[in-house]
């Protein structure tokens, strides 16, 4: 009976995690598959052989590396911007001392409860005022100032010994200087998380890129994949091929860097404790 108290979670969450991995692996079985054994029945695993027939047609007959260079752009872009944002609002929020603090970050709490659509409208016109519709800027600083990386990096920060900033203080530094030798080395497990995430964010965002972006030779890939659905039909076969290998830059990421993922989030929310 111990044993299978011991074993019960590693079972559900291996079971679990194959369930999650199921529709990644029919995705990657059709983009290899004939177009004739894609709706075979019974639906077939493994196919008759393998094709790189749709893989070389996204290539070679869509813009998908234009689409793929846009799109690293894009969120190379917004994980180093808001990482630079945050990192500055999330210090000032937790370690400096002025007026009204505390009110103003419940306030900024307040509206990361509201939903991103709701800023859509005065987005896209304060935009186009500025002519950055159809740019990486227009495209990347909504992503930027979004206040989950304050919240975030601010619950880290302020759980940081005082002693520390203190002793920086009597060396000489001032509150930017405790920031880049003090608070910034202590905290690179909660920024290559938080990095990870942004970038993934970034990656698979789709709603305000459609908006944003209004010509076919800017797209990133989110919107460009949409490109691939045909007037009356669905290539599968193709668009499975070009979303595998979309989602395969974020899933390569995700895998190496999995345990400073999941340090640096636990560190986030549990601070120096964690």
């Amino acid at each position: 009976m111990r044993r299978i108290k011991r074993f019960l979670p590693y079972i559900v969450m291996y079971g679990v995690a194959f369930l999650w991995m199921i529709p990644i692996l029919w995705m990657a079985d059709t983009a290899f598959k004939p177009d004739d054994e894609i709706f075979s029945s019974p639906p077939r695993w493994i196919p008759s052989h393998f094709t790189l027939d749709h893989v070389k047609e996204v290539i070679t007959e869509w813009p998908f590396l234009r689409w793929l260079f846009r799109s690293v752009v894009v969120a190379t872009t917004v994980t180093f911007g808001s990482l630079i944002v945050s990192t500055l609002a999330a210090y000032s929020f937790a370690r400096l001392q002025w007026w009204g603090r505390d009110f103003l970050f419940i306030f900024f709490l307040i509206f990361m409860l509201l939903p991103f659509e709701l800023n859509v409208i005065p987005l896209f016109f304060q935009m186009s005022k500025f002519g950055w519709l159809n740019t990486v800027p227009g495209v990347a600083l909504p992503m930027i100032a979004m206040p989950i990386g304050v919240f975030l990096l601010r619950q880290f920060f302020i759980n940081i010994p005082r002693e520390l900033e203190d002793a920086a203080r009597i060396d000489g530094c001032s509150s930017f200087g405790i920031l880049w030798k003090v608070i910034v080395p202590i905290s690179k497990p909660v920024f290559g998380a938080f990095g990870v995430f942004m970038f993934n964010m970034a990656w698979n965002e789709f709603f305000w890129s459609i908006i944003c972006l209004q010509k076919s030779d800017l797209l990133t890939l989110p919107v460009g994949l949409r490109h691939l659905h045909g007037a009356f039909d669905i290539n599968y076969g193709l668009f499975m091929a070009a979303a595998f290998m979309a989602s395969l830059p974020s899933l390569f990421i995700f895998l190496i860097l999995r345990r400073q993922i999941i340090r640096g989030f636990t560190l986030a929310g549990a601070g120096m404790k964690g």
